[in-house]
């Protein structure tokens, strides 16, 4: 496949990467200096194996569908990023670019989402003793989710001055499987717009 679409995997970066903690500490102070993040209280439904918080509408009888287990209660004090405030903007943008989503149905899916409401996200943790500590507050870690997809812009340079990421970024086309489809249409390119 690799072939067919000329390309190639010509680097691998690790979200343990000194150079992707780099990249992700930059990229979230912006966000903060930029008003996208607040510090508040949060309890919901957690799956551990999503290793994502899940919106009661998103369970099955109590239950992660993806794991069939049951989900924890989780409340702690974490950053949000101010997600809801993105939502006129994403709606504009697959108006404007409606192949930017593929296949219509997972367009349809994401549309859906957005116009049901976005809420602003949990962004941190504090209760794992791993992670990229947040720039300024090391007793919280960028959560996950919000860590990994920065690996897209790490990975050439973001946040250490590469040469690379200005001809590289930003990218025509990107590849996901419709599991992670609401990181990479909804998270992904509301942080991209903050």
């Amino acid at each position: 496949v690799l072939q067919t679409i000329d390309a190639a995997n010509d680097d691998f970066i690790r979200t343990t990467s000194e150079r992707h903690r780099l990249g992700v500490q930059k990229f979230w102070q912006t966000l903060q200096d930029n008003g996208h993040v607040y510090e508040a209280d949060f309890e919901g439904p957690y799956c551990v194996g999503c290793e994502e918080f899940k919106r009661p509408g998103d369970l099955i009888d109590g239950k992660c569908p993806i794991h069939d287990r049951p989900v924890e209660m989780l409340h702690e004090t974490n950053y949000f990023f101010r997600l809801a405030q993105f939502s006129d903007a994403l709606l504009e943008h697959y108006e404007r670019h409606p192949h930017a989503v593929e296949p219509r149905s997972a367009l349809n899916e994401v549309v859906s989402f957005i116009k049901g409401g976005l809420e602003d996200i949990s962004m941190s943790r504090s209760s794992v003793g791993w992670g990229i500590p947040l720039p300024w507050d090391d007793k919280q870690v960028v959560y996950v989710w919000f860590d990994a997809l920065l690996n897209y812009i790490t990975a050439i340079g973001y946040g250490t001055d590469a040469p690379e990421f200005d001809e590289i970024w930003p990218a025509n086309v990107q590849l996901v499987g419709k599991d992670i489809l609401r990181f990479h249409a909804v998270y992904w390119p509301a942080m991209l717009m903050a």
